[in-house]
């Protein structure tokens, strides 16, 4: 949800929750989900698609035809439907952001919780298949894993479950080694009587 400052995040899950409620009546609230994961998929691929749907220039009545014309029998009439809702609200701005709260609004429906993987590499399956394991044994409950590679890791993994984050990278490691090392020098400089041990 980058970009999203905490009062578009709230209105976000607002929006998002009364989606989840209806779709959840209509037993359409994973059908809903996929539909919503493909268009924040075109959002993101497509910067004149989130230019048109977050402009205040382009006038609402419009935007509405081409909404009709876009989606109408292509997609749900649920999901057509939230989109005139927030186009007549002028909130379509949000809907990037919608569609990630909704996503967590309904992995948390079903007791389950995002696990955040950053590695160096991509994961093999095998281990993927042991992380999944070991987070769901952490979390108490299932898990999706959203898997992120960042070459600055080195080795390791970093791992946010929630609020918890997991830290085995080996710049996370060289980090400590050399903090606890500027600890023992700035001890002996001052004379004092700890040391730090490195086992």
């Amino acid at each position: 949800m980058a970009g999203a400052t905490d009062k578009e995040l709230a209105l976000a899950k607002v929006y998002s929750k009364s989606m989840l409620d209806l779709a959840e009546s209509q037993g359409q609230a994973d059908e809903l989900l996929d539909e919503l994961h493909e268009l924040a998929d075109m959002i993101d691929k497509n910067a004149a698609l989130g230019a048109f749907l977050s402009s205040p220039t382009v006038d609402v009545t419009a935007r509405a035809q081409t909404l009709e014309k876009a989606f109408r029998g292509k997609a749900s009439d649920l999901l057509v439907d939230s989109l005139q809702v927030l186009n007549r609200k002028e909130r379509l701005g949000l809907l990037r952001a919608v569609c990630d709260t909704y996503r967590l609004a309904h992995e948390e429906s079903r007791n389950i919780v995002d696990v955040h993987i950053t590695t160096a590499v991509p994961l093999s399956d095998t281990l993927r298949g042991k992380i999944r394991e070991a987070a769901a044994k952490f979390a108490g409950m299932g898990v999706e894993l959203v898997e992120r590679v960042d070459e600055s890791v080195i080795g390791g993994l970093t791992m946010r479950i929630g609020d918890e984050k997991l830290d085995t990278t080996v710049a996370m490691q060289l980090r400590q080694i050399s903090e606890a090392m500027q600890q023992r020098a700035s001890q002996e400089v001052h004379g004092g009587k700890a040391y730090v041990e490195f086992g």
